[in-house]
């Protein structure tokens, strides 16, 4: 019989081969084989050792700063605390570290071809020197791409009735991408047949003049020196009825459109307040009348003493409105009578090229209609947009923009323009025309515009600290031209032609110059 020890050495053995079984089966079943967790344990305790060794070591030797972060030609931004620095060379060689108000103001007084690197906010601590806070106060920080700021942006100036007819709300908006869109909506846009009835904001209580302004962006004067108070009433009624009042805008809007020719009645040769014959003999003997308006096939005349006037649409309701047409009528409403093929082939003609009945160029050729920013509120849009479509060798390209609400998010009385968000221009205002001087300015996302000046605009003699040379160093007979342009990034960028009353609109922000970029501020 066996014993209690065979037993447990029987048993021990039994567990021992179960064991070895499930963790390393093996043909032989030797216990022998079952894994030791120390072979496996000692290797990953090495691992982890070798790779905490490694990234202590890597700790160790990795620069805090690339190489050559102080060389003078970066802007040096805190990884941290995103300050920015410059490095610039003092009168003596020696560099020191600037912090710096703005990106526009560090990139001016370094050269040309600046880039920016970060570096850690340790290794500018531990910089052998250190000087004052320089740059220019409220300079942008962000500045457009060179790619964005040489391509011509809708300008656009809205007024929109304000608290009193003295003070409508204005705003200006530089337009790209989809705000631009807004002001090409072909719903908003005022075509051949449409207009707007405006009037300038009275002063010392003297009612402004009043205007008509075409799709064109021109505006007409209502009326001329010496009419009756009833005769400029009964234009203002043939131009926009009844019920329509003018809308009050700014000086400002106005000067932005191109003045037109005033538009009055036109005056047929040989009317007046009696019912005068004419020598031309209608089919209808009603209309051989001097002022009788007649057509034929959409093609308008008005009966003088010996022809037929050919008129426009326009001119034709003019003179139909006109008071004194009335006696041609016999005091009745005046109308427009079709005349026959056989009346038009007789004395049908092409428009007068001079004398009182000539075309007025500039006039609108459609009958007048309400106009888009009067009539019933409930479809007007007294939201009028004068906008600056560009600029080529014809002139001043315009549109005329109307809506219930501005094109773009703004708040009326902001001391700034609107500009559309990742966009700018570098442009420069001018007179009149392409080829006119003017000076250069940069806008950016803060609304407002900076003026750049032309040439070299380096320190005064004895300035302290020096900016690092420029990238394409000229010698002090030959200045380098527009040198803040290029340290702005804008070298090859040649400034938009923008005319100078559409940039008087827009506030105005410090002067961008190496000059004042390199300003102490000591407070």
């Amino acid at each position: 019989m066996a014993s209690r020890r065979d037993e447990l050495n029987a048993y021990t053995f039994a567990r021992k081969r179960m064991v070895g079984a499930f963790l390393q089966p093996a043909g032989g079943g030797n216990d022998e084989d079952a894994p030791r967790p120390i072979r496996a344990v000692v290797p990953s305790l090495v691992v982890a050792v070798v790779a905490v060794a490694g990234f202590g070591l890597w700790g160790l030797l990795k620069p805090t700063a690339p190489l050559g972060w102080d060389s003078g030609k970066n802007v040096i931004l805190g990884k941290d605390s995103t300050t920015r620095y410059v490095v610039l060379t003092s009168a003596d060689g020696s560099k020191m570290l600037h912090p710096v108000l703005n990106m526009s103001s560090a990139k001016l007084v370094l050269p040309a071809d600046s880039g920016v690197v970060i570096v850690a906010d340790s290794a500018i601590d531990n910089y052998k020197a250190h000087g004052p806070t320089i740059g220019i106060p409220y300079a942008p920080d962000k500045l457009p791409s060179a790619a964005d700021a040489g391509v011509a942006k809708k300008w656009s100036v809205c007024d929109r009735p304000g608290s009193d007819d003295s003070h409508p709300n204005q705003g200006v908006f530089v337009t790209a991408g989809a705000d631009a869109a807004t002001l090409e909506r072909p719903d908003r846009l005022l075509n051949a047949g449409q207009s707007l009835y405006v009037q300038a904001v009275q002063k010392n209580g003297v009612p402004g003049t009043q205007y008509l302004v075409d799709s064109l962006g021109r505006t007409h004067v209502i009326g001329a020196p010496g009419m009756s108070a009833g005769d400029v009433r009964a234009l203002q009624i043939a131009l926009f009825g009844n019920q329509a009042k003018p809308e009050q805008v700014s000086d400002e809007w106005l000067g932005t459109l191109a003045q037109g020719s005033a538009i009055t009645f036109p005056q047929v040769p040989g009317m007046t307040a009696a019912k005068t014959h004419s020598s031309v003999q209608l089919s209808d003997p009603k209309q051989n009348y001097v002022g009788r308006l007649v057509s034929s096939q959409g093609t308008y005349y008005v009966v003088g003493t010996d022809r037929l006037y050919q008129v426009t649409a326009f001119e034709a309701e003019l003179i139909r409105q006109a008071p004194i047409t009335a006696y041609a009528y016999d005091q009745g409403n005046p109308t427009i009578t079709e005349i026959t093929p056989a009346d038009n082939a007789r004395y049908g003609r092409d428009p007068d090229t001079s004398g009182s009945m000539a075309p007025v160029s500039d006039w609108p050729t459609s009958k007048p209609a309400v106009p888009v920013n009067g009539g019933d509120p409930s479809t007007a849009h007294p939201v009028i947009c004068s906008t600056l479509e560009g600029m080529n060798g014809n002139g001043i390209q315009r549109s005329v923009w109307a809506g219930t609400e501005f094109p773009a998010a703004f708040v009326p009385g902001s001391a700034s323009a609107y500009v559309s968000p990742g966009h700018g221009l570098f442009y420069r205002a001018v007179d009149s025309s392409l080829q006119g001087s003017g000076s250069d300015y940069l806008i950016t996302e803060t609304g407002l515009r900076y003026f750049v000046p032309a040439g070299n605009d380096g320190p005064a003699t004895g300035a302290t600290p020096t900016p690092a040379p420029s990238a394409s160093p000229q010698s002090d007979s030959q200045p380098q031209v527009n040198e803040a342009q290029a340290r702005l990034g804008y070298k090859d960028t040649a400034p938009v032609p923008v005319p100078k009353a559409w940039s008087d609109l827009i506030p105005a922000g410090p002067a961008l110059n190496t000059k004042a970029a390199l300003q102490e501020q000591t407070s």
